[in-house]
């Protein structure tokens, strides 16, 4: 099956850099807490900032460069599920790693209740 295409795909296909955490914190303070560490550990701009669909994208204020997108879940009242994605502009080699969302997550990671 494998020369139709339909063969498991190289592991790199389709992935942006991206790390998952849980929050110990409900859904507004867990929002709140995100774009303080943006602003304070990556020096980045909120550029999108809906409360109501647990989205924020950040900028470095940088033409055609990496933007930061967090999506936020609530797990339950006490805890919040953070993905932190990178973007890249349109014809850019996308890497295997961000340094922008290494930062934020390890940031996030260390908040306590």
């Amino acid at each position: 099956m494998r020369w139709l295409g339909l063969g498991k795909p190289a592991p790199s296909i389709g992935l942006r850099p991206h790390r998952d955490v849980d929050l110990p914190l409900d859904y507004d303070a867990a929002y709140a807490r995100i774009l303080s560490a943006i602003e304070l550990t990556l020096g980045a701009s909120v550029v999108i900032d809906d409360r109501r669909a647990g989205f924020v994208e950040a900028a470095f204020g940088i033409v055609n460069s990496e933007r930061v997108r967090c999506t936020l879940e609530r797990v339950d009242a006490s805890k919040t599920h953070v993905r932190i994605e990178a973007f890249f502009p349109a014809g850019a080699m996308i890497q295997s790693n961000s340094r922008a969302v290494d930062a934020l997550a390890d940031s996030l990671a260390t908040v306590s209740p």
